[in-house]
């Protein structure tokens, strides 16, 4: 939970850097829980009592400081609450059914009838001889006894001060109520600051991610920098340098520091983890600094393990060369979460059109490994792999200012060491100019990145198609000695053997695989004469076979299937052989 930055009680210290910094008033010991243990039974001694008779300094002079009183009840109030009582606490049922016959169902309704008859009998202003008689009045016209003090009381159910405290959850144990004051004095300090560096220490590149992805998933802006001797720092963005100021960011950071700084406990249990929260406080800089000691008092279960829940990197997809596939076991694992809408966007566009073969062969990667340069580590959103050809994507979101800045002269960096998988970025319109010195190509976007602006990119920037068909039409040789000895070399076969990735380089590529003996049939593969006799001759069976002499193309597929010792063969593409 946060506190008012103004109830939190701090002191300011001098850090070993020689800064100022702040540091909140933790409770702890015997002491600390006497004194809440009074004030839980002070504020229990108001419960069923309306707003109007509760002290609200009561609990400042059990605790002995107005902030931390003030702290306290807000712990408090998660467990109770002010009701408002409903018309049932002070009237009978045929009283309230009595009310509502005259639609007077609420205290505000009752309220408003008085103020009419009121501005009706007086012209506004009841002189105070005549209150009584005339409230006494209107609550024998509407079925209540004729009772000034009993309508008084009606109205003035929905007021602050008739509201009742009520217990609405377990009542808190002296120790729970510490915990929870102590960790929501840490919390709002973490929720207020501009930024947080969290130390990662040396870690592999999987631990890295899954802390990176920690921060993401709750919608934090967060980058990882590199300090050039194997250790990491995390750096996460307040709600001034993301969005500007906002309650919930304010409170997502917080969460994700605390809940960074236990990962760390787990993924590096030989170090000290630590942040550093940077506040401005009365227009002065101040670093908060989460020790090790900080992280006791707020009495954190170990984390559980995360380490084998979920799959990073998705499945790679089954060839295809323009037809639908028919979908491996779990091809599709389930859909991760997403940082934006923009990449949930282009994650859900690219498996559709990968479901349907019009990928050309490339395959999208979910949060692959960190790319790293002196004093920069970038993790992309995307990988998108082809054969041995491996692409890196980073969306650029509709961040502040400031955070594009940050990005640019992270990209900068990055560019400047060569030795590295390529990189895209895809950019909002908008943001274009900002990116368009960086030698990375771009896609740009409105809303949302097309796929197929993204694939078109993908082609002809890094499709090598020259040097692939080179490649491919040295096992042309090859492939006629498979066509003869088996038969059929599927079609999807000689693709990935021609490195073929789309119809039309398939097309253009199989002109070369006609010879002696074999020849290449478009949808089917490439056949020797004495296969595509077997399947003529087949049919032919099946044809005088069948009723009629009228065959199904499912049972023409089968028997063409079986005569070319293959699962299955399209045979539409087949029958434009014998016209």
């Amino acid at each position: 939970m946060l506190f008012s930055l103004s109830n939190l009680k701090r002191r300011s210290v001098r850090d070993p850097d020689g800064d100022l910094a702040v540091v909140p008033k933790l409770l702890h010991g015997r002491t600390a829980l006497r004194l809440i243990e009074q004030a839980v039974e002070v504020f229990e001694g108001y419960v069923g009592q309306p707003r109007s008779e509760y002290d609200t300094r009561a609990l400042e002079a059990v605790m002995g400081d107005y902030r931390l009183g003030r702290c306290i009840e807000a712990c408090l109030l998660t467990r109770y609450s002010f009701v408002q009582p409903g018309m049932e606490s002070v009237l009978s049922a045929e009283q309230i059914g009595g009310l509502e016959e005259h639609g007077l169902g609420s205290p505000s309704a009752v309220r408003f009838a008085v103020w009419d008859r009121a501005n009706e009998q007086y012209g506004g202003f009841v002189p105070p001889g005549e209150r009584e008689g005339l409230l006494a009045s209107l609550a024998g016209e509407w079925g209540l006894p004729a009772d000034a003090g009993l309508l008084d009381r009606v109205m003035a159910l929905d007021s602050d001060g008739a509201a009742v405290l009520t217990q609405t959850g377990e009542r808190p144990t002296p120790r729970d109520l510490m915990r929870q004051y102590n960790r929501g004095a840490v919390q709002t300090l973490l929720a207020h600051s501009t930024q947080v560096r969290v130390e990662a220490g040396r870690l592999p590149g999987a631990a890295l991610k899954r802390l990176y992805f920690v921060a993401k998933r709750n919608g934090v802006l967060v980058d990882i920098e590199h300090d050039g001797a194997g250790g990491f720092t995390l750096a996460l963005y307040g709600p001034e340098q993301a969005f500007g100021a906002a309650d919930k960011y304010g409170r997502r950071l917080a969460d994700v520091t605390l809940s960074l700084l236990r990962a760390l406990a787990q993924e590096a249990p030989g170090t000290e983890a630590r942040a550093t929260a940077h506040l401005l406080l009365h227009d002065r800089p101040y670093r908060f600094h989460v020790t090790p000691d900080i992280m006791q008092r707020l009495e954190y279960a170990p984390p559980p393990d995360q380490a084998a829940k979920g799959r990073v990197a998705e499945a790679r997809a089954v060839y295809s060369v323009g037809a639908s596939v028919a979908p491996a076991e779990d091809p599709f694992p389930e859909e991760p979460s997403f940082d934006s809408m923009v990449e949930a966007r282009l994650y859900r566009e690219f498996h559709s059109l990968e479901r349907q073969g019009y990928t050309h062969g490339w395959a999208m990667q979910r949060e692959p490994e960190p790319v790293l340069a002196p004093g920069v580590v970038l993790i992309p959103d995307f990988a998108f792999t082809r054969g041995d050809t491996r692409v890196f994507m980073e969306i650029a979101g509709f961040w502040s200012p400031s955070y594009r800045e940050r990005k640019v002269a992270k990209l900068r960096t990055l560019a400047a060491h060569g030795d590295r998988d390529p990189l895209v970025l895809a950019v909002p319109n908008d943001a274009a100019a900002l990116f368009a010195d960086l030698p990375f190509p771009v896609v740009p976007y409105k809303t949302r990145v097309a796929a197929t602006d993204l694939l078109t990119l993908l082609d002809s920037g890094y499709g090598s198609r020259e040097e692939r068909l080179e490649a491919g039409l040295s096992q042309t040789a090859a492939l006629q000695a498979a066509a003869r000895e088996r038969g059929l070399v599927p079609e999807d076969e000689v693709a990935r053997t021609l490195q073929a990735y789309t119809r039309t380089e398939l097309l253009a590529a199989a002109r070369s695989l006609d010879g002696e003996g074999v020849a290449y049939v478009a949808g089917v593969g490439l056949m020797s004469d004495e296969a595509a006799l077997r399947a003529r001759s087949a049919l032919d069976h099946a044809l005088d076979a069948a009723p009629g002499q009228r065959l199904d193309l499912p049972e023409a597929e089968t028997a063409a299937a079986r005569a070319l010792s293959v699962e299955k063969v399209d045979v539409e593409s087949l029958l434009q052989m014998w016209p």
